[in-house]
């Protein structure tokens, strides 16, 4: 097995929540689908609809931050003129991941980022947080297939639906280690904006590995465990 790594970082970042409307709520960190969307946008596809697998590590603590902003209004999709809203939004600030891919086009996908080329535009979420990959390398891991009880402790984001039991970090975790829950991700995009399921996911706030026992996966929403070569392990999703 292959995968492609890569690192995403910018000064902010807005994944906005679907849930929210008055108030712009962003998610901690990139989305499944904005990262496909994302990977598309490398690509050249107008919608980029292929499954693929990726792990999401967070290189930086999660920070967020609430700016009201001033949003156009869409006044004229009902004939009104446009106007100027202030809006409260919530951003991430100086977010950094890195993003492990294996899939189809991992190929094209390794020599695009390597050569810092891309047909559209890249951001983190919203136009006004435009990123460039940074490319760290195409490695050959070894996929792990644990049993039911098992403990894993993956240094990317976990899908919750695999966890049996948290435990602490085997090495004594630093001052601060705080795993919290994100709820509610889009999980597939089914093109012309439609998107089908939800998936939660447990991370470490300071971006600490999280320790745990194996799940059997009950759920239609398949996870792999990849072993890099100095020992770490990656959750892909």
């Amino acid at each position: 097995m292959q995968l492609l790594v890569f690192d995403l970082r910018a000064s902010l970042a807005h994944f906005r929540r679907p849930d929210t409307t008055a108030t712009h709520s962003t998610y901690p960190f990139i989305t499944r689908t904005a990262l496909r969307g994302l990977l598309g946008a490398i690509l050249g596809f107008d919608e980029f609809l292929d499954t693929g697998w990726t792990g999401v590590q967070l290189v930086k603590p999660v920070k967020t931050r609430s700016q009201e902003l001033s949003l156009l209004g869409k006044g004229f999709l009902a004939g009104q003129s446009t106007f100027n809203r202030p809006t409260s939004v919530e951003l991430v600030i100086d977010p950094h991941y890195r993003i492990y891919y294996a899939g189809d086009h991992i190929r094209e996908l390794n020599t695009r980022i390597a050569a810092g080329r891309s047909t559209y535009v890249t951001y983190l979420g919203s136009a006004f947080a435009p990123c460039v990959p940074e490319y760290r390398g195409l490695h050959d891991v070894v996929e792990l297939q644990p049993v039911e009880g098992d403990t894993l402790e993956s240094i990317a984001v976990v899908p919750v639906h695999v966890i049996q039991h948290l435990e602490l970090s085997k090495t004594e975790p630093k001052i601060g280690y705080q795993l919290a829950r994100a709820n509610g991700f889009l999980y597939e995009y089914k093109g012309n904006r439609e998107f089908s399921g939800t998936i939660d996911l447990m991370y470490e706030l300071s971006g600490q590995p999280i320790r745990f026992q194996v799940k059997e996966n009950e759920s239609h929403k398949p996870v792999r465990f990849a072993n890099l070569s100095d020992g770490r392990v990656v959750t892909l999703w």
